[in-house]
């Protein structure tokens, strides 16, 4: 199987450019593939590490899956992928974490991890195990952007509404895999092992559409509640704002962080105002502000300068008239109290 040689950065999770979050590339995969550590038999396209795709399989952004028999010494960090990732554990166990809460996936069970979820595998490191996923782009990057399915799948509208309702508004992340849908992943692996796209597309347009409908059935056998506030706007605005202080050095306005969240001025303005009791705008000076305070405090050799324009100030003297308004001093006067107290 052919591997690419380098990973390039990915598009953004929200938009590019000046993203807040970019998907990852599985680098430390495609690494520990090359050096023969982990087995990696995939089929892929837009730089995930496996075999091109080219024009098979549209909206699938990988299919395949490792097999490390061994224990590794490398972990995927937090990423987000582009697509939806629905993905069996053959054999082994494979810490999850997923939003800040870790899983312990367990052989025979079956996860899966949408566009907008931070999630990182290992603990730090993958232990042996293999997994076989499905990664597929629906055009969907936020809880609240509309689920576009492949159309090769050939499914009813209703049916491929009720499969993104599931998947929209239930985010329980792992399930028990029943024998069907064990089998439809095997036969999944096994077409990818053969490194025949060619030959292989159409058994894999077939297997992956009964996968989709063994997993459908199994999840609605467990009758979920579904949350619609899950698939709202208002909740792309809240990861939005969970987010931003990673990107504070950004050049942000009202509009471009609307933007970023796909909405309107006026809707995202009400929604941060519902979830902050504040503006976008004043609650980014806030974060920004507070972010500052904290560096002064915690990294005393970096310039007063270089901690404005790290936290996206545009001059040190509008950094001091921002700071000394909403601390009552000054960030010079900041740090050398706390150099004082030091001594």
């Amino acid at each position: 199987m052919q591997v690419t040689a380098a990973a390039p950065d990915r598009p953004a999770v929200f938009r590019e450019p000046g993203a807040l979050l970019y998907a990852g590339n599985c680098q430390d995969l495609l690494d520990a593939s090359l050096a023969g550590k982990v087995t990696l038999s995939a089929w892929t396209r837009r730089g995930y590490p496996g075999q091109p795709l080219g024009d098979a399989l549209p909206q699938v952004c990988s299919v395949g899956g490792w097999d490390a028999a061994a224990p590794q010494d490398w972990g995927l960090k937090l990423h987000c992928n582009e697509g939806v990732k629905i993905a069996y554990l053959a054999r082994g166990s494979l810490a999850l974490t997923l939003d800040g809460q870790r899983h312990e996936i367990q052989e025979g069970q079956m996860f899966v991890v949408r566009p907008w979820q931070l999630h990182a595998f290992g603990d730090p490191n993958v232990v042996a195990s293999q997994i076989v996923w499905v990664l597929f782009d629906m055009g969907t990057r936020r809880p609240h952007d509309p689920w576009l399915w492949p159309d090769w799948l050939a499914w009813p509208e209703r049916d491929q509404q009720r499969l993104t309702e599931f998947l929209s508004r239930n985010e329980q992340p792992f399930y028990q895999a029943s024998r069907e849908v064990t089998r439809d992943f095997e036969q999944i692996a096994d077409v990818v092992a053969t490194g025949d796209i060619e030959s292989g597309e159409i058994r894999l347009r077939l297997t992956i559409s009964m996968m989709l409908m063994h997993f459908m059935e199994q999840i609605e056998a467990q009758a979920p509640v579904l949350d619609q506030a899950l698939a709202h706007s208002k909740r792309t605005v809240q990861i939005f704002l969970n987010r931003l202080a990673h990107a504070l050095d950004e050049g942000w306005t009202l509009e471009n962080m609307a933007a970023e969240c796909n909405l309107s001025r006026t809707q995202f303005t009400q929604h941060c105002l519902a979830l902050t009791n504040i503006t976008p705008v004043r609650y980014l000076q806030m974060m920004r502000l507070d972010a500052a305070r904290r560096m002064l405090v915690e990294q005393r050799n970096v310039a007063v300068t270089a901690v404005a324009y790290e936290c996206g100030f545009s001059s040190s003297q509008y950094f001091a008239t921002c700071f000394k308004r909403r601390f009552g001093i000054s960030p010079v006067d900041a740090r050398r109290q706390v150099l004082v107290a030091a001594e």
